[in-house]
């Protein structure tokens, strides 16, 4: 935490006496006069921390920093000055690198792929160790849907590391995923698969074997164009019809963006612009809420949905810092959408209280007051369960003797454009967790095992109590989720 989190978190507690004046302290500590007999020792607690931390470019400026302001006049006020201005070059260089990575597409990151060492197996061999996976994964095998074969695919990517020391299994693995992929059109996983490869094997070149595999389906217009794309990323068109393939049909956005942004339809580029710079600002949100919105209501069915989905979630984003007939505008919009958008792929972490209310399952409440509320709900082997928490809900949480109202995702403090968690272990203050006996906590989400679910706010060995309800729904997930 630092100091603007230090007064987020004061301002939950109205002014407590006790915070404010361990705050006045930490200015006077920060405001102190120091002898300049002290600069060295000073100096060298920031080198030290440049030595250890070479790559922390921000606390490395700062250290050298508060020994250039302190010490004015002395001659390591000057060396530190430098150093400082050192590091913030170094900081500014890191931060465009890391803006020109982010406008690299999937197909320009590929272009690095480096080879591996591992040979590749005989056919014989591979042949037999394809016949064990599927043995291993017989039950997984036997089911067709296409979200059945979406989880056998990502438990197999899953072996794929852990198999590191068997070759031969690792590249039945990748062959294996790459021909469940194609079977359900999954362009994505095939080609993150064939770059595994290419990294774990040697004489496999990543290219070709794209080429290889996506050549089996040339008649579909999505493949012509990755296709296009591994031979020439910069194809304008090819980027535009793959980048609406990865935000709208595969819901792959951060895939997507780049493409659109490099693509030829100005429409799309413009609003994937926009999304890059990540816009934290209101009215910039809603400028680029419209620009959805507006695609959305002319677009196809399928894209239609995801774009005013899209849109939804920015008009969200800036409602709270919104006002006067703007404000009025957007909560007519996040109506309308609401109303629009399907019960399908659904967004369980960021759901709307009408898409609560839709929802089939039984309702639980979950008080604040305990920190294991038993909600009788018992589950078998091999059942599954979906946790949704009401998405405006609140409680009341004692953390220090601090009273803190969340919903169930907890409470998170702003430092700059990002968001931090301020919280004491794995979760947020105030959070939700579930679990199903004593087994592992976790946030809400799909839940199995054996046993009774409980529910309660995180606690951290803080010394949990609060006050308040948070009502959830338990959802039996059906084999094809």
């Amino acid at each position: 935490m630092n100091v603007d989190d230090v007064k987020n978190f004061l301002a939950l507690k109205g002014g407590d006496k006790s915070v404010t004046d361990a705050l006045a302290k930490a200015d006077a500590v920060a405001s102190k006069e120091i002898p300049k007999t002290e600069a060295k020792n000073y100096f060298d607690r920031a080198e030290k921390y440049a030595k250890d931390h070479p790559d922390d470019y921000e606390q490395i400026s700062v250290h050298y920093f508060e020994v250039a302001e302190r010490f004015v006049g002395t001659d390591l006020s000057l060396k530190a000055q430098k150093l400082s201005l050192d590091a913030q070059q170094k900081q500014m260089k890191q931060i465009q690198s890391e803006k020109e990575a982010e406008r690299q597409t999937l197909f320009s990151k590929s272009a690095a792929v480096v080879s591996g060492s591992a040979a590749v197996p005989s056919a014989d061999a591979l042949r037999t160790a394809v016949v064990s996976v599927r043995k291993l994964f017989k039950e997984d095998y036997a089911k067709s849907k296409a979200t059945q074969k979406r989880r056998l695919i990502a438990k197999l990517i899953e072996q794929v590391p852990a198999t590191k020391d068997d070759a031969v299994t690792q590249y039945a693995l990748l062959s294996e995923v790459v021909e469940l992929s194609a079977s359900i059109a999954d362009w994505y996983t095939i080609f993150t698969a064939c770059d595994l490869m290419a990294q774990n094997f040697t004489g496999i070149d990543a290219k070709a074997k794209k080429k290889e595999v996506y050549s089996r389906s040339r008649a579909n217009p999505t493949v012509q164009s990755i296709i296009k794309l591994l031979d020439n990323p910069e194809d304008a068109d090819a980027n535009s019809v793959v980048g609406k393939y990865f935000c709208f049909e595969g819901n792959t956005w951060d895939v997507g963006l780049p493409l659109l942004a490099h693509g030829s339809d100005a429409d799309y580029k413009a609003a994937a612009e926009m999304e890059m710079l990540r816009p934290a600002g209101a009215p910039q949100q809603v400028e680029l809420a419209d620009k959805w919105y507006a695609l959305g209501k002319k677009g196809r069915p399928g894209a239609r949905e995801s774009m005013l989905a899209r849109a939804f979630s920015w008009y969200k984003q800036a409602e709270p810092s919104i006002t006067g007939i703007t404000k009025q505008r957007i909560a007519q919009r996040i109506e309308e959408i609401d109303g629009l958008l399907p019960m399908t792929n659904l967004d369980y972490d960021n759901l709307t209280p009408k898409q609560w209310d839709r929802l089939r399952g039984s309702i639980v409440e979950v008080s604040a007051g305990k920190d294991r509320n038993d909600t009788s709900y018992s589950i078998t082997h091999g059942q599954r369960v979906r946790v949704v928490p009401n998405p405006t809900d609140t409680w009341t949480s004692d953390y220090f003797s601090t009273p803190i109202t969340v919903n169930w995702k907890g409470y998170r403090a702003s430092r700059s454009s990002s968001s931090l968690s301020l919280s004491f272990g794995d979760f947020p203050i105030g959070a939700m967790v579930m679990q199903v006996e004593q087994g592992k906590v976790a946030k809400p989400g799909i839940i199995e095992g054996e046993g009774r679910i409980f529910l309660g706010p995180y606690a951290a060995g803080w010394g949990a109590g609060g006050t308040g309800v948070i009502r959830v729904k338990l959802i039996p997930v059906t084999d094809d989720e």
